[in-house]
Order: C-alpha cells, then sequence, then structure tokens
C-alpha cells in the first residue's frame, strides 16, 4: 500500500492519545477521512463535540471494514482483546497499528488473531501526559517525540512516514527491547510516585511543595492504564522493583550508619546522571 492509496483511517480508542493523533494526521494528510469509535450515546457527544475527527461510528466492526489503516488507542488488556474481535472485519490489505506501551503481549496477539492478508505494526509514541479524555486533546502532541516501532514487515515503513510526517522521531527495536528500555525510563518511575503518594500520610499533603508537585504529577495517570502495563511487562517491572529496593537500601544503610562521605557521594552520582539530560 502506498500513502496516495490510503483514504480511510479508522481509530478506535479516541481519548488523549487518540483524539491528539487524529488532529495530528488532519492537519499532516488532507486526503484522509479520519474516523472514530463511540463505544456509547455519551462517548458520540463528547466526541461530537470536540471536534477531532471527520466522522463518528457506534460499530467497532464498520471501522475495521472501511479502514485502509486502523489505529488501536486503547489500553494494552483491550487492544489484545480487540485484535481477537475484528479479525473478520479487516479489509484485505489494510494495515493495523496500536499505541500500547508495551508490545511483546500485544505483538503475541497480532501474530495469532489476525488474517495473513493483514499488516500489523507495533507502535508506541512514547509521550502523553496524566491529563485524560478527547477534551485534554492536541495535534502539536507527537512533534519533536520519540516513537518506537517493533515491526518489521514492509507496512511498518509507510507507517514510519507517517509518524515522521506528524513531526514524530522514529525509533526501532524489537518488542522485548522496548518493552525493558520502557521500563526503566517510564514504567518504574510511576509506580514509584504511585507508591510514594500512597507513603505519605493524607494530612501531610496540604504541605506539599511546587517540587513535590512537579515530580509526583504523573501520580495522577489512569489506574486501567498503568494496572495493563504493569501486568502486561510483569518480568520486567518486578526485576526492575528489586533493583529500586537495592538502591533504597543503599541510601537507608548509609543514613543508618551516618555515613556523610559515601551518602555525598551517592547523591553527586545521581546529580551527575541527571544533569546529562537535556
Amino acid at each position: 500500500m502506498e500513502l496516495k492509496n490510503i483514504k480511510k483511517v479508522g481509530i478506535i480508542g479516541v481519548g488523549f492519545m487518540g483524539g491528539s493523533l487524529a488532529l495530528a494526521l488532519k492537519k499532516s494528510f488532507s486526503n484522509f477521512e479520519i474516523i472514530g469509535h463511540a463505544r456509547s450515546d455519551k462517548a458520540f457527544r463528547r466526541l461530537k463535540k470536540a471536534k477531532v475527527l471527520d466522522r463518528i461510528e457506534r460499530s467497532d466492526k464498520r471501522i475495521a471494514k472501511e479502514s485502509d489503516i486502523l489505529i488501536l488507542a486503547t489500553p494494552v488488556s483491550v487492544i489484545i482483546n480487540l485484535l481477537k474481535r475484528i479479525n473478520p472485519f479487516l479489509k484485505k490489505g489494510a494495515i493495523v497499528f496500536d499505541l500500547g506501551s508495551t508490545k511483546e503481549e500485544i505483538e503475541k496477539a497480532a501474530e495469532k488473531n489476525l488474517p495473513k492478508e493483514v499488516s500489523f505494526v507495533g507502535c508506541h509514541p512514547f509521550c502523553g501526559s496524566e491529563k485524560k479524555g478527547v477534551e485534554e486533546a492536541r495535534g502539536s502532541l507527537y512533534q519533536g517525540s520519540l516513537c518506537f516501532i517493533t515491526s518489521t514487515n514492509k507496512s511498518s515503513y509507510l507507517v514510519e512516514r507517517i509518524w515522521k510526517k506528524i513531526g514524530s522521531k522514529v525509533v526501532r527495536a524489537t518488542p522485548a527491547g522496548h518493552d525493558r528500555v520502557v521500563c526503566f525510563v517510564s514504567h518504574l518511575p510511576h509506580l514509584a510516585c504511585f507508591s510514594l503518594i500512597n507513603t505519605i500520610p493524607a494530612k501531610y499533603l496540604e504541605f506539599s511543595s511546587s517540587g513535590f508537585r512537579d515530580l509526583t504529577r504523573i501520580a495522577s495517570s489512569s489506574s486501567g492504564l498503568w494496572t495493563d502495563i504493569f501486568l502486561t511487562n510483569a518480568a520486567k517491572i518486578i526485576e526492575n522493583i528489586d533493583k529500586h529496593k537495592k538502591h533504597l537500601n543503599e541510601f537507608r544503610d548509609l543514613i543508618a550508619k551516618g555515613d556523610r562521605q559515601k551518602l555525598k557521594k551517592l547523591i553527586k552520582k545521581a546529580n551527575k546522571r541527571r544533569d546529562k539530560l537535556s
């Protein structure tokens, strides 16, 4: 399939990420008709008000039948179920890609469930926000952001062109390699923030500084989304929790011993690593 032959792009999961992608695609590809799925009357009204789509459909099956490209922008467990559900309805030659935050389980489900005449491309745009809902969607979200692509078929290069056209920087990785990297730089930090907030007595939170609020902003992220992410990357997240505990215990032991020099050295090591970030 060539970009010039793509007429209809369907999106299932038109929330913050899916809605932002719809806006970005509309701006960059005037020949695309962007069709979105509304799972309820309430969702239909919200999508109509948001004005991020060219057309809204209540049937995900109908969207699957029409779409040259079908985008799955839902939580990981929903993506896996959708790959089973939409199987019989996809157009021959269609491309399906997802925005899921873990890739191994999704790639396995796609390989198992999608027909041979349909190409699957695993994607993870590495951006986002603790904000939720299509009302927060913005077309500039993907500009300058990283997007992982974890498939190597011919269609993956067409999808890469789409991401680059809307301003993303594409990084290619294996599904396992992707899940290992993002576990360190995304999954573990989210888990640490959830844990930190739960550690602090609620009565003390009113005294929070702006620095504390900045640090824990991501603790407002979706419980359903992050439960899916943790459980579909369980082995790696458990391994990283254990590594994090080791480093926390290192701080604990030095504080308990009153070892000023080693504690200062450990903090300086963290300073040096953080200062390398742009």
